[in-house]
């Protein structure tokens, strides 16, 4: 390939069009088929349409979804009609989830473009970032207007690591707020997400409110916040449903003005992406996309997918331990800063 060529991809497009098996090879592992996971992988269900993307049930929505969520925070810098012109990409190449905020600046308003008559085919999830009822309020305003929608499928309490949720559970907190939204007929199901900060997850689940979480899970983090078995096993206990975010870790810096960069070299992009759908209770994977082509490839990857085998699992931790080491907590503290 040319060089001009290769710059006009970006690194995760181009990983996508070399394969799987090259990552694979890479390890020094056999290809997926050679043994069984470590533990057992979700199971998927027929996509909607022959050759479609294959779905999973989110826990207790007990609502198959696309094992590809469109996620649209590296877009959102677009125009909304560009952004609007890939949310109708995913949805024709058979992804029928889509995320968004209001935080992710024309996200939302591009989104709400394409939606339209194919709203009720698509599930729809935004989010609350908010320390006050009123923020929240206005949060949620913003974006059933900008959506045009009278609902959401989730509506996600946003960045559990970055908010002060100390009076959230109050009478007048936001959490309590949310119930009551979902209890409204504002959203369908009600969720908790957050990048860091795991520990802030149990206060919230085992109220039994929580539908659904979106978390940080890839081959590297996992060694750093380890949501897998800091969160996972309780989402697990209330079977509470599962999306997958960071699944290629973050872009650098968190910086979605350059979304071709992020952490992880292209060759480990399909590895990490068989790694969060191998975990179990994930249903589905919450992939930032800004071009059509890699929404295309993001697609092509969920078709092909196959749970790691044990020796590709175990090579994949190793490697993502010695990241781990250079990554840092580069999302934010794991854990609570110390008081008195």
């Amino acid at each position: 390939m040319a060089k001009t060529e290769k710059e006009a991809i970006s690194r995760r497009a181009f990983v996508r069009q070399t394969g799987i098996v090259a990552g694979a090879a890479m390890l020094g592992a056999q290809p997926a088929t050679s043994g069984p996971p470590t533990r057992p992988a979700p199971q998927d269900l027929p996509p909607l349409v022959p050759g479609g993307v294959p779905r999973r049930v989110l826990g207790r929505t007990n609502v198959p979804i696309t094992t590809f969520t469109l996620g649209t925070a590296p877009c959102g810098c677009l125009p909304p009609a560009e952004i609007a012109q890939l949310v109708r990409t995913a949805l024709d190449e058979g992804a029928g989830a889509v995320d968004t905020s209001e935080k992710y600046q024309n996200s939302q308003e591009g989104v709400g473009l394409a939606l339209g008559k194919r709203r009720k085919d698509v599930f729809l999830s935004t989010k609350v970032f908010a320390n006050s009822i009123d923020e929240a309020e206005q949060s949620l305003r913003t974006s059933i207007r900008l959506l045009k929608t009278d609902y959401f499928d989730v509506l996600y309490y946003h960045g559990l690591g970055n908010l002060k949720i100390e009076r959230a559970m109050e009478p007048d907190g936001v959490f309590t707020w949310l119930v009551k939204q979902k209890k409204a007929g504002k959203c369908r199901f009600l969720g908790v997400s957050s990048h860091n900060l795991p520990g802030r997850f149990a206060r919230f689940l085992e109220t039994g409110e929580v539908d659904v979480i979106l978390v940080t899970l890839n081959f590297v983090d996992c060694h750093t916040y380890n949501f897998e078995e800091r969160v996972l096993p309780l989402a697990r206990k209330h079977n509470v449903g599962v999306v997958a975010m960071k699944v290629f870790g973050g872009g650098a810096g968190m910086n979605y003005k350059r979304p071709g960069r992020a952490h992880l070299d292209i060759e480990y992009i399909p590895l990490s992406l068989r790694y969060a759908l191998s975990l179990p209770g994930v249903a589905s994977a919450d992939l930032g996309c800004c071009t059509a082509q890699q929404i295309r490839h993001n697609v092509q990857m969920v078709k092909d997918f196959t749970p790691l085998s044990t020796g590709e699992r175990a090579n994949l931790l190793k490697v993502g331990k010695t990241l781990a080491a250079k990554w840092g907590q580069y999302l934010g503290p794991v854990e609570e800063k110390q008081t008195g």
